[in-house]
């Protein structure tokens, strides 16, 4: 039985840059780190109400109405980043919460919009409760998943607050799920595992037998199916869609390719390309669309095909996580229910070694397959196992995954050339599976009264093991037909799993297991047993299993050997007369040396803490051990290393049911290297209080943050409060690492009538820094003339918008940042006061008022890159000016415009920059890049492949600008340009120019009509990009919309010019276009409509 650890809150560093990379389609290991791709921010609404936004590896975040004095708890692990409020904490311990609901990361790329799937688990009889709960929250019901206790939900953006009141009761520290909700899921994304097979597994010898899957119905959960491939005619028992598409047709190829495999008749290719069971029968049910499959269609899929097919195909999935997930649920449910035998993807994440296999096929039912090569060998990108969080035995099997030819869909976008039309080649695990699900159809049609656990027993046990390759990484080994359907003698027990045992090892207790063979034949079988791998042994070495009978007899794991500690693996073999062979893999998890780590939690008040967190991170490797938290004291397994050490200590409630005070604690480092007993004790933590010079200044916002870098690592955790005056922070011990950076940030101004900060003629930000350790506590109350000064404009463009800005400080580019923007009506003029301790970066958004929503929409950002700043200066800064075109300066640490690494070219050009050289976004524009090689295009998109030949290039742009903006409302642009082979190890930015408009304008960006006009025209290149010197700029004035041209007098030399136009009287806009080339041969051209307005 699976182990279920409800898992806490785990993230990714608020650090490194404001702009990030978009996460790649399919993981693989890389040589050297890719230059990040910039991106605008992104915003995200927790099921909580509270609003998150996310710029690049920076945060801000807002409580929703009536929410203002919860915490937050920060984390960041890998690659993800988790905001926790307060009154989630106790449900998220108690595992009633799912802790994606909360992975602000995932949430980004999920894409939920006005609406956050959920999937709401309730209890027997519990369905009118939990509908009740729902309809209170304003959410709606998209699917009823009665068979597994389930209801698919929306929850809409400007209700979740409601929502979240209506499905939790109680106070901040105890809080929990209302009557008749059991648990709350987010309704997450599964991809489609994808990364001369049939006659390898034997096929052809249970054909030969009379057995190819006749009478047997198998169905493909998967992205459809091309109904008019000859291969499928007369072999569709039917179809259904699951994603709202209308249609099961294949829009990606990969659902085709998958049905085919398992009963394809291969007439296309006169059947040299004949699936694995070409006389069963395909329930297609489509539960993916182009790009990703949510949990809801998958369940519902799920439920149809278990009712309908005794085998289920299913090529997908996602990582998987100690707890048990609803797929993982519902395998093992309808299992039970219907006795159905789901056959999946064990993932194609082998490069990262033991414990990548991905869910649903770490379910305990599932069979789970991974991937092998022509030769048996297994294929590298195959998940490993042991299962995450007990180390069960997983996968179960292997089949042919590498070059697969099936069918090709008439839509079909990934599949690889073949030998034949109409089909096409791919590898992956998706591959796998069907392979073994058409043996599964074969097993069926052999023994129909056999039940699903019998015939998975039989798979396994009829596979063959390739030799020197780990059980953990295996299974049973390579799925063989003919053998499963001549074999009698089959066992009890698909694999044996021993569980863990503790270190040390040298007074460790053999485990014991049974397993029982048995014999459908008429004739006694004798069989001979041996164990390979390991401390391994068996009670007999010869076993008679009678007729039509069984034969029992155990193995016995002892690990007080020579073996070295981690997981073990190995095969317990049964061989007798005539080919007989029964293979069953078997392994033990020999606990590396670890020791028992006792954590004691008290309060300020100096009680026990029952209201907190407890993470160990790992210093020297990705390793989160995470504490249940469940008592003020306990003790944890820890293997033996270094650790950073971190916990949110949460005090007594005051007469609201919010925590009155709120402890930061960190540790830098913990060495493990004996049992231990730690005392985390709030007593030892100071207060935290900033405040601003300004008389009556109130806090916007308030945080305290503990980061630790490594090469290896980087993790960071953090409090997020309503003001300093209940903010602590200390040290569990003081020692001193220079790996860990502690961080207060503050920001202040003045509040408004409707409790903001509005239109404040001022905002105050204060960071400060402590390297080596965490501070214990903080006084930080500093003069006006201690601080610098940014007195900045801001212009108006966009209509019914207003605008908003917040900066951005970080002691290294990889520190933890906040930003925190602050509104004001356009056009406005802010004074922003910042301490000279760090550089300060800044970004400004446009608007639109939430007009009576939680939060507002934005339309367009500008950033601004981090500077050092010195106290008593002051620096204007002005923001949102006319021309809004292309610009590729000031990019934010590592990121890059348009940059090439080996032969990897990434094509990212910020479109909507301004006339004071801001790179800049527009969240509501529609944008295009194509890449052109040589005058051939190569495709469209921000990144690409390219021949490692030297060549010309050509970037063409569009950014067509649409409500509310007023100015350039369609930016054109192209670069040419040569590139050829770099080194992997580097990137090299490429000599790309942009051309920036800087007229003198009013704060409304208009100019006056009827005179004459000069505008500065300054040509940029990237930061450390190889150009030659500006030989010619061509500029060209249009008061029509670019129906008709003039061209200006241009004067000046270099890359600094001035063009002199008239404007004529009646016009309402001036757009403009530009040319320059360098003696480089580079070029640029831009087209700017309406540039900026007449008066």
């Amino acid at each position: 039985m699976r182990r279920r650890l409800p898992a806490l809150l785990t993230t990714t560093i608020l650090g490194l840059s404001v702009l990030s990379a978009p996460a790649a389609a399919a993981p693989a290991p890389a040589a050297a780190a890719r230059p990040q791709v910039a991106a605008p921010a992104k915003p995200v609404t927790l099921i909580t109400g509270d609003r998150v936004t996310l710029h690049g590896k920076a945060m801000s975040v807002k409580p929703g109405a009536g929410r203002g004095k919860i915490r937050f708890l920060t984390q960041t692990i890998g690659e993800h980043r988790y905001v926790i409020p307060s009154d989630a904490l106790a449900l998220l311990r108690d595992g009633r919460l799912d802790k994606r609901l909360f992975d602000v990361t995932e949430l980004a790329a999920l894409g939920t919009g006005d609406e956050l799937p959920l999937l709401v688990a309730y209890p027997d009889g519990g369905a009118p409760g939990a509908r009740s709960a729902l309809s209170a929250g304003e959410a709606r019901v998209t699917r009823d998943l009665s068979a597994v206790g389930v209801l698919a939900v929306r929850a809409d953006r400007q209700a979740r607050s409601e929502l979240w009141s209506s499905l939790t009761t109680g106070s901040a520290d105890a809080r929990t799920l209302r009557t008749g909700v059991r648990k709350v899921w987010l309704d997450g994304k599964r991809k489609l595992n994808l990364d001369r097979s049939v006659p390898q597994i034997g096929a052809p010898t249970a054909w030969q037998a009379g057995y190819d899957g006749t009478g047997v119905t198998v169905a493909v959960l998967d992205s459809g199916i091309d109904l008019t491939h000859p291969d499928f005619a007369g072999q569709i028992a039917g179809t259904r869609d699951f994603t709202g598409s209308g249609s099961v047709d294949d829009e990606v190829g990969h659902g085709t390719h998958v049905a085919s495999t398992v009963a394809g008749t291969g007439a296309a290719s006169g059947g040299r390309y004949k699936g694995v069971a070409p006389g069963a029968k395909l329930l297609i049910g489509k539960v993916c669309g182009p790009e990703f499959c949510m949990d809801s269609q998958i369940l519902e899929g799920m439920i149809w095909a278990a009712e309908r097919a005794p085998v289920v195909s299913m090529s997908l999935g996602a990582p998987d996580t100690p707890e048990v997930d609803p797929l993982e649920q519902a395998v093992n449910e309808l299992t039970e229910q219907h006795d159905t035998l789901f056959v999946m993807s064990a993932g194609n994440s082998g490069f990262e070694g033991a414990g990548s296999i991905g869910s649903p096929s770490s379910a305990d039912a599932a069979l789970s397959v991974g991937a092998v090569e022509r030769d048996d060998s297994l294929a590298d990108f195959s998940s490993r196992g042991p299962r995450v969080g007990d180390g069960a035995m997983k996968p179960d099997i292997t089949a042919p995954g590498v070059g697969i030819v099936a069918a090709k869909a008439a839509h079909d976008v990934i599949g690889g050339p073949a030998p034949v039309a109409g089909y096409s080649t791919l590898s992956g695990t998706s591959m796998s599976a069907p392979h073994v699900a058409g043996a599964a159809a074969i097993l069926v049609q052999q023994h129909p009264d056999w039940s699903s656990r019998l015939r998975k027993n039989t798979l396994m046990a009829s596979a063959k093991p390739t030799a020197g390759v780990n059980s953990f990484d295996q299974g049973a080994g390579r799925v063989d037909v003919a053998r499963q359907i001549t074999q009698t003698v089959t066992v009890d027990q698909g694999s044996i799993s021993f569980g863990v045992q503790r270190w040390p090892h040298d007074d460790d207790q053999p485990v014991t297991r049974p397993v029982t063979y048995r014999n459908s034949g008429t004739t006694a079988v004798e069989l001979t047993l041996t164990v390979s791998g390991g401390p391994f042994t068996v009670a007999a070495s010869t076993l008679t299993v009678p007729a039509g009978g069984t034969a029992a007899t155990t193995v016995t794991a002892d690990t007080r050997g020579p073996e070295p500690d981690g997981p073990l693996g190995g095969y317990l073999t049964a061989t007798a007369a005539g080919g007989v062979r029964v293979s069953t893999p078997i392994g033990i998890d020999k606990e590396v040396e670890s020791y028992d780590v006792t954590i004691r939690t008290i309060n300020r008040d100096g009680s026990p803490n029952l209201n907190h967190t407890v993470l160990l991170l790992g210093l020297d490797r990705l390793k989160v051990i995470e504490g249940r938290a469940e008592a003020a004291t306990e003790v944890l397994r820890v293997p033996a290393g270094r650790y950073g050490l971190t916990s949110w200590i949460l005090g007594a409630e005051d007469e609201n049911g919010d925590p009155e005070d709120t402890t930061l604690m960190a540790e830098s480092v913990v060495v493990v290297d004996g049992d231990r007993t730690i005392t985390i004790d709030a007593r030892r933590a100071g207060p935290v209080r900033l405040s601003a010079p300004q008389a009556g200044a109130g806090t916007a916002f308030a945080a305290v943050n503990a980061d630790w870098l490594t090469e290896a690592v980087g993790y960071a955790t953090g409090i997020v409060t309503a003001t300093f005056d209940e903010a602590y922070a200390g040290p569990i011990s003081g020692v001193s690492d220079p790996s860990f950076l502690a961080s207060v940030n503050g920001t202040f101004g003045v509040p408004g009538a409707a409790g903001d900060f509005h239109n404040s003629p001022y905002v105050t930000e204060l960071a400060y820094f402590n390297p080596g350790r965490m501070f214990r506590g903080l006084r930080k109350a500093p003069r006006l003339s201690e601080l610098a000064t940014l007195n900045a404009s801001y212009a108006a463009e966009a209509t019914g918008v207003r605008g908003a800005k917040g900066n951005l400080a970080q002691f290294t580019t990889e520190s933890s940042a906040w930003l925190i923007p602050i509104s004001f009506d356009l056009p406005f003029r802010r004074t922003d006061y910042v301490n000279p301790q760090t550089q300060w970066g800044s970004i400004f958004f446009q608007e639109k008022p939430p007009a009576g929503e939680t939060f507002p929409e934005t339309v367009s950002e500008l950033d601004a890159a981090r500077q050092p700043v010195r106290a008593g200066r002051t620096y204007r800064q002005q923001w949102n000016g006319a021309a809004f075109g292309p610009n590729v300066t000031q990019p934010p640490q590592e990121v890059v415009w348009v940059t090439r690494q080996g032969d990897f070219m990434i094509v990212y050009p910020p479109l909507s920059g301004d006339g004071s050289g801001h790179p800049g976004f527009s969240w509501v524009a529609t944008e295009q890049v194509e890449l052109y090689r040589n005058g051939t295009k190569l495709g469209e998109g921000y990144e690409y492949e390219v021949p490692p030949e030297p060549a010309t290039y050509r970037v063409v742009a569009t950014s067509t600008r649409g409500a509310p903006h007023t100015l350039s409302t369609e930016i054109r642009a192209a670069w040419t340009f040569r590139s050829g082979h770099v080194a992997a190890e580097r990137f090299q930015r490429l000599p790309v120019h942009t051309v920036r408009f800087a007229p003198r304008l009013d704060d409304r960006n208009t100019a006056p009509a009827g005179r004459r006009f000069e505008i500065p025209v300054i040509v940029e290149h990237q930061p450390g990009a190889q150009v030659g010197r500006i030989r010619s700029v061509q500029v060209d004035v249009s008061y029509d919309d670019g129906k008709t041209w003039q061209k200006a007098a241009v004067t000046g030399t270099g890359d600094r010019r001035v063009a002199t136009v008239h404007h004529p009287r009646g016009a309402g806009f001036a757009s403009l276009r530009v040319s320059a080339a360098d003696t480089a041969g580079n070029t640029v051209e831009q087209t700017l409509i309406r540039a900026y307005a007449l008066r």
